[in-house]
């Protein structure tokens, strides 16, 4: 039982204490009148030190798990468990918050440009924000049929729903790129980069599953490590659509890593034999 809440924990934990160093860095680690990072500052270099070993570890840990699962296998941890599906269902909420307060706030600020931008460039803005919310809205109904799937214990495989917020991922690191790019200062968004990338690939590992391409290992390295970043950098001065986006993250992809490191014993009775048949066929 340890062995299978300890990842999610860590996860956790590890998160709280890298937030605090990650406000160290931000409150020591710049100069005060440039913003530019001041170089040996012992505030970068634990900060980077503990991510490194906090990656390490979920890395160790992540190998106790299947090497292959199939769907039904991977999630039947959360088979008839409410909790699952409340955390599944609240993370979903927490994207609706973040469309709903993003479409607030360009309503009243607009979408944000830079002076000498191009149309080009402020015409992609503006489709890229507008799309990140269509697709924070559309997660809803996306989760939901993946969360009743998940409770069921059937329903799951090829489940479109799983891609969408794998899509709107995709869609956030291209606009934080076009927003970052020119940002010559790394350490002011490097936690947040890695935890817009991690949490796609822990998305995109878990949606694997559903279409017969499951690596469970791989999905619990990047779900730890995706809920890990997305709690670091809630110490960054986000704006609220962000911040809520990045506690998706961290509830989302703990609860999935959970379930995978949960497979109960009756269901790696019946994955083995299989596995060992085709390993020898």
């Amino acid at each position: 039982m340890l062995k299978k809440i300890l990842p999610p924990l860590l996860a956790l934990i590890g998160g709280g204490a890298g937030f605090a160093l990650r406000r160290w860095q931000l409150s020591s680690g710049f100069e005060p009148d440039t913003g530019l990072a001041i170089p040996g500052a012992p505030s970068a270099w634990a900060m980077m030190g503990f991510s490194l070993l906090m990656l390490l570890l979920f890395f160790l840990l992540s190998r106790q798990g299947e090497k292959a699962l199939p769907w039904d296998a991977a999630f039947a941890a959360g088979k008839q468990n409410t909790l699952v599906v409340t955390a599944l269902l609240l993370a979903a909420m927490l994207l609706l918050a973040s469309a709903g307060v993003e479409v607030i706030t360009r309503s009243v600020n607009g979408v944000y440009t830079y002076e000498g931008e191009t149309l080009f460039a402020r015409t992609t803005s503006m489709v890229l924000c507008y799309l990140r919310i269509a697709l924070c809205v559309g997660a809803l109904p996306c989760v939901f049929l993946w969360a009743r799937a998940i409770l069921r214990g059937k329903g799951g495989q090829e489940c479109l729903g799983t891609l969408e917020p794998c899509l709107l991922y995709c869609v956030w690191l291209i606009s934080t790129y076009q927003t970052r790019a020119a940002d010559p200062v790394v350490q002011d968004y490097l936690y947040e980069v890695l935890a817009i990338v991690t949490t796609l690939l822990g998305l995109y590992f878990v949606a694997g599953h559903s279409f017969g391409n499951g690596k469970p290992r791989r999905a619990v390295l990047f779900c730890l490590a995706g809920s890990y970043f997305s709690l670091v950098t809630l110490a960054d001065n986000h704006l609220l659509a962000d911040t809520f986006r990045h506690l998706f993250a961290a509830l989302y992809l703990i609860t999935h890593a959970a379930m995978l490191l949960s497979v109960p014993a009756g269901e790696k009775q019946l994955i083995n034999p299989n596995q060992e048949v085709q390993d020898h066929g």
